[in-house]
């Protein structure tokens, strides 16, 4: 995969996909003990929204729109 051009859309595909998975473990599992207090409290659509807002400045970023 280093070896093959990857396009931007595809780049940014992946990564939404990547986080999207990471959300979603994020909310079926307890959150660990050392994480500080205020980001423990988050909820799954707290962490789904500031991954929206992430995947969305980065594909803005990338040029690739919403």
């Amino acid at each position: 995969m280093a070896d093959d051009p990857e396009t931007p859309d595809a780049a940014a595909d992946r990564l939404a996909a990547a986080l999207e998975r990471i959300a979603h473990l994020a909310a079926s599992r307890p959150a660990p003990t050392c994480v500080p207090q205020s980001e423990a409290d988050l909820s799954a659509a707290e962490i789904a929204e500031r991954l929206d807002s992430l995947i969305g400045r980065l594909k803005a970023a990338l040029g690739k729109p919403d």
